[in-house]
């Protein structure tokens, strides 16, 4: 780092901390406070965003670690201190939405707050605070990860259901808060959150749907080098996706026979419709429209047969092209109330792969069939022992994709057996075949087993 850099850096935390320590004391015009305004304003602009982020006890801007120096180290310590105590781990400005006013308005928060994370995320909603957006630290993954994904996912579940009902005001920040933690443990342990889209409830169907979308949509996403901001929008706009589905009744989405005409059409119009509650709910801002495509067009398809159908003359966005992709796979994998019996898994990847070109992004299908592994969560294979058994985690050594980890619930002559965990890669057993039905179909409960095993 050049010497000019480093003076420019320290100029910067040390406006930062002028707001931090001046804006419960001075008005926006005093002298103190405009300068440092002027400061956090001008890095921002110019380097067309700032991500001020705290990890394992050190301080980064833009993702380069700070230096910590004997005149610089009182400011650092005063930032990385605030940071831990909010629960803060990362702030991302970004311009042109991000103006002097939020900014000062976001500092008198950062300030007044002491109820941690979520008590500064309902803060930024009720101010409506815009182009800032706070995310929670990166934990040491090394440990507890499966734990921090279980947490997680039933939070997040919560969450979707509580956004989708409307009995609660649930902030936009909330939702991509919960997003970006997804993505931090998909990076850090992609099968371990993968495992648990095997989770299924008949009664929370489309909650637990949207959420399982968001998990697979984000894994393919990173596998494919997606960058923070686009990773963000992908993983909220995918748990809101379906959310115009609660304008549909629930007789006609639950209908075991034949829709008729009429029930069709209605059907087909929840993308518009769950757009027009997103609007209602958030209103129209530069964030909020960087989830039209996950709403509006994850029914549309490259083939264009798809639908909203006025959608069908052009060509799906990137974003939209993965959500759909998740959002067949999880749905056709998922019991519903009307068929208790789904597609099994290896059958699902089958359709996507032979209608790659036509229905589904091919490039996608092939990194979400190499996502998903050579048996994906949920496939019940045979062993070499005789034994049967139900994937319940992808491989624990990527260069044995063939060996995953599996539940073994029955023995040669299909009798039920008390269920173990069985990793392959470390086992001599092998898989020596796989079974055209669904757990489900054999009377398995695939979201027991993964609890209680995995």
């Amino acid at each position: 780092m050049t010497q000019q850099a480093s003076l420019s850096q320290t100029d910067f935390i040390i406006a930062f901390l002028r707001l931090l320590k001046g804006v419960g004391v001075y008005p926006q015009e005093h002298p103190f406070i405009s300068e440092g305004l002027r400061k956090v304003m001008e890095t921002i602009s110019q380097g067309g965003g700032l991500v001020v982020s705290v990890n394992r006890g050190y301080l980064f801007i833009n993702g380069e670690r700070v230096d910590v120096r004997a005149e610089n180290y009182p400011f650092v310590r005063f930032v990385v201190q605030t940071f831990k105590n909010l629960g803060v781990g990362e702030i991302e400005f970004l311009p042109p939405s991000v103006t002097q006013e939020d900014l000062y308005r976001f500092f008198n928060i950062l300030v007044l707050s002491s109820g941690g994370f979520d008590d500064l995320l309902e803060k930024m909603s009720v101010k409506e605070i815009k182009g800032i957006s706070v995310r929670p630290p990166i934990q040491a993954w090394n440990t507890g990860v499966k734990n921090k994904a279980r947490k997680l996912y039933f939070q997040t579940l919560a969450l979707v259901k509580k956004y989708f009902r409307g009995d609660h005001p649930v902030p936009m920040v909330k939702i991509k808060a919960v997003a970006t933690y997804m993505a931090d443990i998909l990076r850090h342990s992609e099968g371990t959150l993968l495992g648990l889209t095997i989770i299924k409830n008949y009664d929370d169907y489309i909650y637990n749907h949207c959420l399982n979308v968001a998990i697979l949509s984000l894994g393919l996403a990173l596998r494919l080098g997606m960058d923070k901001k686009n990773l963000v929008a992908l993983g909220a706009g995918a748990l809101v996706h379906d959310i115009g589905k609660v304008k549909i009744p629930q007789e006609i989405l639950n209908k075991p026979g034949r829709l008729s005409d009429d029930e069709w059409k209605l059907i087909k119009r929840h993308p518009v419709m769950g757009l027009a509650l997103v609007l209602k709910r958030w209103g129209l801002s530069e964030e909020v429209s960087r989830l039209f495509p996950a709403i509006l067009e994850h029914h549309v398809g490259m083939g264009f047969s798809g639908y909203p159908e006025f959608l069908q003359r052009k060509r799906p966005g990137f974003m939209s092209r993965i959500i759909h992709v998740a959002d067949f796979y999880d749905a056709v994998t998922t019991p519903r109330i009307y068929n208790r019996c789904p597609m099994p898994p290896l059958e699902a990847m089958k359709f996507l792969v032979d209608h790659s070109g036509d229905r589904f992004d091919p490039v996608l299908v092939k990194v979400f069939a190499q996502m998903m592994g050579v048996y994906p969560v949920g496939t019940v294979v045979k062993l070499s022992t005789g034994e049967w058994g139900m994937v319940i985690e992808r491989p624990s050594d990527v260069e044995n994709l063939d060996r995953p980890v599996v539940a073994v619930v029955a023995d040669d002559h299909g009798t039920p057996l008390s269920p173990r965990k069985l990793d392959l890669a470390q086992e001599s057993a092998s898989v020596v075949g796989h079974s055209e039905k669904s757990p489900w179909e054999l009377g398995l409960n695939p979201t027991q087993l993964v609890m209680e095993l995995s």
